[in-house]
């Protein structure tokens, strides 16, 4: 189990130097997710950028840096939280002009020590370091290294709570020794579980889908499910996918993933699947897709024609987050409200 965390990370990780995403300009479409970082006051367009390569890999757990010469880029990484972040660039020219690094993480035990960027920052001649400084609540859930350095100059310009969901994945690991799992339901107003074909179908639908999927190492999908739904057999082949047949399954997954460092973690299930989750206290997000239209073109799934035996769970402390408008549904996005005092 823990030799397929790895070897499925070292799959997708990205390790390039490549093309970057402008600095943020606030998206109109609410179709297209995640979101970018809302732009913070006084900070430089490139740590936006880096935070942003970031969380395009993973919203959860990413990491990424940039390195820029001269204002013109010659170096970035991106990758998830746990990986050797600086491995990647092995054999840089010498320095011409002065060197920026922008980070998008400070050092901690899921990203970097202190160590390892000071002998970065000196062998890649390093001038200027920039990594956001995190909120008292998320220093101290990820036991945040406190850093200084008389080789460069260091920048720690404020990150808001609010953009600090990235760090999710790892603060969880840390904290109670399981990655940061998010359910996705595919159900009607009744609670009965409908096909993701019906959600697929919507503009938009599917890029919103594969980017919670393709951009997680591990997703756990509810045995039953992959049993009705062919569109789960397409997803299986795209991502590394393991059935998981119950509550307790689940659990013992996540201990596995968490003692191979894997700090996050997508499960398909259908809306009893994640009560059971929600009542054992081993879920944290659930992103529901409720169909409303068209529905007598889209048969529900047979395991959830049946009434639920499950009570409902209060869901106490949890909170609406997000919505987003399809073709014939609306996708709602809820998450512990009580999660390192995050609102986003």
């Amino acid at each position: 189990m823990l030799n397929y965390a790895k070897t499925w990370r070292n799959r997708v990780v990205k390790k390039e130097e490549d093309t970057l995403d402008k600095p943020y300009k606030k998206r109109v479409s609410a179709q297209k997710m995640p979101s970018r970082l809302e732009k913070e006051k006084a900070m430089p367009d490139e740590l936006v950028m880096a935070l942003n390569k970031a969380k395009a890999l993973s919203s959860r757990n990413g990491v990424a840096w940039l390195m820029f010469e001269k204002n013109q880029l010659i170096a970035s990484y991106s990758g998830f939280a746990g990986d050797p972040m600086f491995a990647s660039l092995e054999r840089l020219e010498p320095a011409t002009h002065k060197r920026h690094l922008y980070i998008s993480s400070p050092p901690h035990r899921h990203s970097y020590k202190s160590s390892e960027l000071e002998e970065t920052a000196e062998k890649w001649e390093l001038d200027v370091v920039c990594f956001p400084q995190l909120s008292n609540a998320m220093n101290k859930a990820l036991v945040v290294e406190a850093h200084e350095s008389k080789n460069y100059t260091l920048h720690t310009p404020a990150l808001s709570p609010k953009n600090e969901s990235i760090f999710f994945g790892p603060a969880m690991l840390e904290n109670h020794q399981r990655p940061w799992t998010t359910c996705f339901i595919s159900m009607n107003s009744q609670g009965q579980g409908v096909k993701y074909d019906h959600f697929l179908s919507g503009f938009g639908a599917e890029s919103t889908f594969h980017h919670a999927l393709t951009k997680h190492t591990i997703v756990a999908i509810q045995k039953s499910l992959t049993q009705s739904d062919s569109q789960l057999h397409a997803i299986k082949e795209k991502c590394y996918a393991i059935d998981i047949e119950n509550a307790d399954a689940l659990a013992q997954l996540q201990s596995k993933l968490a003692r191979g460092g894997q700090s996050s973690l997508v499960t398909l299930c259908d809306y009893a699947f994640f009560c059971a989750l929600a009542d054992a206290n081993t879920v944290d997000e659930c992103r529901t897709y409720m169909a409303l239209t068209e529905l007598p073109n889209f048969q529900p799934s047979p395991i959830s024609m049946g009434e639920h035996t499950n009570t409902v769970p209060s869901l106490l402390g949890w909170k609406v987050t997000s919505t987003h408008i399809f073709d014939a549904g609306v996708l709602i996005q809820i998450r512990r409200a009580n999660q390192y005092n995050q609102t986003t």
